[in-house]
């Protein structure tokens, strides 16, 4: 059973000063006080606490190891406190935040360096990968908020314990170099011909493709020939580049080749695929100063 802290509070104001009157001054409390509630404690841990020398008050062993205890707490408390006092003068602190590789290498770390040169008392923990690796680290409490690739099905639905927002949308192509569009789809981008072609996703359950398929298709397509599985748009990139086949890729990110013919987008009339990235946050929690500062800034 925990011990009473107002009585360790008193134990550790007495034994800092070696003095029930000096500790009963600093406690806004009756010296008479001080004495009960040390006689409290001593009672409750079968020890003796201090030897009553005149006016003095000289600790036991027992005294000593009790203070070794409670010290950093009391030490660790105050820090605390004062921190959560600073505060109020504005942001600091750690954020932890998770993002998809690409955006968080690519556009987080530029948000964090104009985040700071405004709050340079907060600091960053950036997390990158899977949306199915980051939202457990957020349910558990690891990180603070997370940017995470909310495909069109997702939509946030299977995340009960979250509430999820979109903060950008992206257009979506299915690319190859032009040689191999030339080389394989000659005849046209039918289903028929795409089926039959090499492609390239970002997971072994290929959500980009399925997803594109199904949004231009009404249907998806399991049967796919995926030879190349990375969790890098940049990889992808290099990977249509090369010629190794076709791959999603969000449109911006091709936007010269394509106008250079250099790389190729099967265009079946429908609007493009749409990716959202979106903020995903847990319910119910409050969020810190920092966090608000970040958000309202992003």
């Amino acid at each position: 059973m925990l011990t009473d802290f107002n009585r360790l509070k008193v134990f550790y104001t007495i034994y800092r000063h070696k003095s029930a009157a000096a500790a009963a001054r600093e406690l806004y409390i009756s010296q008479s006080a001080v004495s009960q509630s040390l006689g409290k404690l001593e009672r409750e841990l079968k020890t003796q606490l201090f030897v009553r020398l005149h006016k003095k008050l000289v600790p036991t062993a027992a005294a000593g190891s009790l203070y070794e205890i409670i010290e950093p707490f009391v030490r660790n408390l105050e820090g605390g406190l004062a921190w959560l006092e600073a505060e109020k003068s504005g942001p600091r602190g750690v954020l932890r935040i998770g993002a998809p590789v690409e955006f968080g290498s690519r556009n987080l770390v530029e948000l964090v360096a104009a985040f700071r040169r405004k709050h340079p008392a907060v600091f960053f923990e950036v997390s990158l990968g899977h949306p199915d690796v980051l939202l457990p680290r957020l349910a558990a409490g690891e990180l603070d908020f997370v940017f995470a690739d909310i495909f069109p099905g997702r939509g946030g639905k299977n995340l009960p314990p979250f509430t999820v927002s979109s903060v950008l949308t992206e257009k979506l192509v299915l690319a190859s170099s032009a040689g191999y569009y030339s080389a394989r789809l000659k005849s046209g981008a039918d289903p028929a011909a795409l089926a039959g072609c090499d492609f390239l996703d970002y997971s072994h359950g290929r959500p980009a493709l399925l997803n594109w398929f199904r949004h231009h298709y009404d249907k998806s397509f399991p049967g796919l020939k995926v030879v190349l599985t990375v969790e890098s748009v940049q990889a992808i990139l290099n990977g249509i580049k090369g010629g190794l086949g076709l791959g999603i890729v969000p449109e911006y990110l091709v936007e010269k080749e394509l106008k250079a013919g250099s790389v190729k987008a099967v265009r079946t009339g429908r609007p493009e695929l749409i990716n959202r990235i979106s903020l995903v946050r847990l319910k119910g929690r409050a969020a810190s100063p920092a966090e608000k500062a970040f958000l309202e800034n992003f």
